[in-house]
Order: structure tokens, then C-alpha cells, then sequence
């Protein structure tokens, strides 16, 4: 089983207004930021295959460095999805509009098709992820982690150390 860290040391430096360097514990960043974890996300037309064996050759063959964003693990979120200003930076391919409901009420979203990983894990998810307005809404994070991505994961939360793990 591998372990991927998803919480925050005792202490951790963040540098406040005026370039003012503070200490947060990991139950403060932890309250703040939410159970966060590098993923990488892209689209490889050759990871998008019924046959497992040209997948793990599609994964093998990979030769560009990944861009590793901060993704929010995300219980409350039935799918995972990707930061729109993103999906544009990274031109994934746009196949479809949907629907999703939040705090904000029911609103309309880019579909697009791609993949997340979590790099820790060395885990994939492929398919269809919503492109929701993460940056737009000054939110940290540039990828959230649904459950249907955790379904098959254990995720320990401990808000008393600010400690998180996520395990497959």
C-alpha cells in the first residue's frame, strides 16, 4: 500500500501582507487549505485506451516533465475537476458542457478530457473532469479530488495535528 502526505508539517513559514514571514501550525493550514496533494493534469491520447498494455506503454513513453498543480481532496464533491483557466493553459481537449450544483447554486461548465495524477500515489484518473472556476474564485488549489476518484482509497484526517494521509 503507498501513502501519499496530504496534510502539513507542526509548523509551517507563510509569508503574510508586507512579505511578513508567520508560523501556522498544520492545524491552521490544514483548516485553511483543506487535505491538499500534487497531481498532474493533461491529456495523452494514448493513455485513452481499452487495452491496459498500451496504456502502461503510453505511461512509459512519456518523455515531457509534467506541470504539478495543488489539488483539494474532496469529499463533498461527487466528481473531480479541473480549474477552467488551466484546462485552457493546457489546451485539453473541450468535448462537452455539463451541469453541476454547488454553494453557488446549479450552473453550466466546459467538460473537458484529460487526466489527473496523483503523483505520490502514481494513481491515474482518465475521462471527462468539469472545468470550474477555481482561480477565478481565489481558491488555492487548482484540481479537487472527488469521491469518485477516493472510492477505492483510505483517507485518515486528523484536525488536531493538521495531519492527512491518503493511501490506495
Amino acid at each position: 500500500m503507498t501513502i501519499a502526505d496530504c496534510g502539513f508539517p507542526q509548523f509551517n513559514p507563510v509569508v503574510g501582507l508586507g512579505g511578513q514571514v508567520q508560523v501556522q501550525t498544520g492545524q491552521q493550514v490544514l483548516l485553511y487549505k483543506g487535505p491538499t496533494t500534487l497531481v498532474e493534469v493533461d491529456f495523452e491520447a494514448g493513455l485513452f485506451h481499452a487495452d491496459p498494455a498500451k496504456v502502461q506503454a503510453a505511461i512509459a513513453a512519456r518523455t515531457a516533465a509534467p506541470q504539478l498543480v495543488e489539488a483539494l481532496i474532496d469529499t463533498g464533491a461527487l466528481e473531480s475537476c479541473i480549474d477552467e483557466d488551466l484546462a485552457a493553459t493546457l489546451q485539453l481537449p473541450l468535448i462537452d458542457q455539463g451541469e453541476a450544483s454547488g454553494v453557488g447554486g446549479k450552473e453550466k461548465f466546459n467538460v473537458y478530457l484529460g487526466h489527473i495524477r496523483i503523483v505520490a500515489l502514481n494513481y491515474y484518473q482518465y475521462g471527462r473532469f468539469l472545468g470550474v472556476k477555481l482561480q477565478q474564485g481565489q481558491q488555492p488549489h487548482k484540481a479537487i479530488l472527488g469521491r469518485t476518484l477516493l472510492q477505492g482509497m483510505i483517507l485518515v484526517y486528523d484536525g488536531r495535528t493538521g495531519m492527512c494521509t491518503l493511501a490506495n
